[in-house]
């Protein structure tokens, strides 16, 4: 589980390889609005930084959404936009890990 308040993650315990030694990275879709006080020059940034980056983007009137982003880049994008962002962000694992 990713604590973005404390910037850690913790819980997860796979082995980050299949058994091949191919990555089995987290991935998914990361969502941003503007906080109430802010303006929405922020999301032009963000979609231009994740266009930058290879990533396909869906953009509403107040909403940006990066898809298939991966945890590495989506840490950087909280680090980055957090300030100026309410960030949201869906990663999951294929397959799904079993527990």
């Amino acid at each position: 589980m990713y604590d973005c308040l404390q910037d850690s993650y913790t819980d997860f315990s796979f082995a980050i390889f299949d058994a091949v030694g191919r990555p089995r990275p987290l991935c998914g879709s990361l969502s941003a609005t503007p906080l109430p006080s802010g303006d929405d020059s922020a999301l032009h940034d963000l979609a231009d930084f994740a266009r930058d980056q290879g990533y396909d983007i869906d953009r509403g009137e107040q909403q940006l959404t990066v898809r298939d982003i991966s945890l590495a880049d989506a840490l950087a994008i909280n680090t980055r936009f957090g300030g100026e962002l309410i960030i949201s962000c869906d990663l999951r694992r294929d397959p799904p890990v079993r527990f």
